[in-house]
């Protein structure tokens, strides 16, 4: 099953720790005003472009033993 095809921005710190990760540019200035970060101080880089796949989920099953 092909995936699809997305582009990603990474907001990462002073310290080159990645804070966050946006579709758009938008959406990571966004994420640093909310946490009040300067946005001087910190770099927005894109990311490799990714390949998005779904994941089926599973359904848990729950086993309950009657003592009657």
């Amino acid at each position: 099953m092909k995936g699809k095809e997305v582009q990603l921005f990474g907001l990462y710190d002073t310290d080159g720790i990645l804070r966050f990760i946006g579709a758009d540019r938008e959406a990571c200035l966004a994420y640093a005003e909310l946490f009040e970060l300067p946005t001087a101080a910190c770099s927005l880089m894109s990311l490799p472009e990714t390949e998005l796949h779904e994941a089926k989920s599973r359904k848990r099953v729950r086993l309950v033993m009657n003592s009657n």
